[in-house]
């Protein structure tokens, strides 16, 4: 019944929005037909409005992908060179580890051969004093003396390669610190480039949500004025069916509405009869019930009276 009701509300709506301007109606419902045609007055300038603010939001669209595409594109440029500019200052610090590892061994290098040179000078004297000089003793003195006169020569190596590699390591620091300003010059357009991407994007962003929150307010009233509708169409589908007005490019509708009232005038009348069968019914019910109660609280005084009888 319910789902019926439905079915015949939609049809007579629609039955007034398709035959609305087809007839004359009495006032009330003429009052009706106005405030529909004020109503989709108003939704075609929402409609208009709505038309706007799309493109409105397209052109933000579209200029943020191009913004970001030229900020892709810019950024891209900056960062192949950085690239550039930080090969030569990479080789150099590879060069420069490589000198930092060796270099602190020449500084150590030196006090071992003092420790060797003081420990060969006083087996050397020791050597001196024996007696006999054998051969052996001369020959062991002999190499001894040799390697008392390398050792001075390899702490001058060493000096002269110490101060060779700390040489080079200051000429690399320079020659790196002279390419840093190059460096830091495009990391720092990176940097400018970053934050005006950033606020751009954001101040695009920001718009977009301005737009698409009046975009939704908008089709937010025009749905609220569509469904208001409703009902004034329904009203006046139900006069436009009760005067045979059927619409002209769809006169089936009002064959419609006639045959759903049809039906649901056949289902109401069913269940008033079933309603009016079941009244009588009840009644007859409640009668019986009634004669059988009475009867019961009659045979239980007549039971009642024999048993108090002498």
């Amino acid at each position: 019944m319910a789902a019926l009701e439905r079915t015949l509300a939609e049809a007579e709506t629609q039955l007034g929005l398709l035959g609305w301007q087809q007839a004359e109606y009495d006032e009330d419902t003429q009052r009706q037909v106005r405030e529909i045609q004020g109503v989709e007055r108003e939704q075609s300038r929402l409609t208009n409005e709505g038309a706007a603010i799309s493109n409105e939001i397209r052109r933000i669209q579209e200029e943020r992908q191009s913004r970001q595409r030229e900020y892709d594109e810019a950024k891209k440029r900056l960062e192949a060179e950085l690239k550039r500019v930080r090969e030569p200052i990479e080789a150099l610090e590879r060069q420069l580890a490589e000198i930092r590892k060796v270099e602190p061994n020449f500084v150590k290098h030196i006090p071992e051969l003092d420790r060797e040179l003081r420990e060969l000078q006083r087996l050397y004297s020791e050597l001196l004093t024996r007696a006999p000089q054998t051969p052996q003793i001369r020959q062991e003195l002999l190499r001894l003396r040799e390697r008392i006169v390398a050792i001075p020569n390899e702490k001058s190596d060493l000096r002269t390669q110490h101060l060779r590699a700390v040489s080079e390591m200051r000429a690399i620091e320079e020659r790196v610190e002279e390419a840093q300003p190059a460096v830091r010059s495009v990391q720092e357009q990176i940097q400018s480039l970053d934050e005006k991407w950033s606020a751009t994007d954001r101040e695009l962003g920001e718009q977009m949500a301005v737009k698409t929150a009046e975009r939704k307010r908008l089709d937010s009233a025009f749905e609220e004025m569509e469904t208001a509708k409703a009902n004034p169409y329904q009203r006046i589908g139900r006069v436009l069916a009760a005067n045979n007005v059927a619409p002209v490019n769809q006169p089936e509708a009002l064959e419609k509405v006639k045959q759903l009232q049809f039906e649901l005038g056949q289902n109401r009348q069913v269940i008033l009869e079933a309603d009016a069968a079941g009244s009588k019914e009840d009644a007859k019910a409640l009668l019986i019930s009634k004669i059988f109660w009475w009867a019961m609280l009659l045979a239980a005084i007549v039971v009642g009276v024999l048993a108090i009888r002498p």
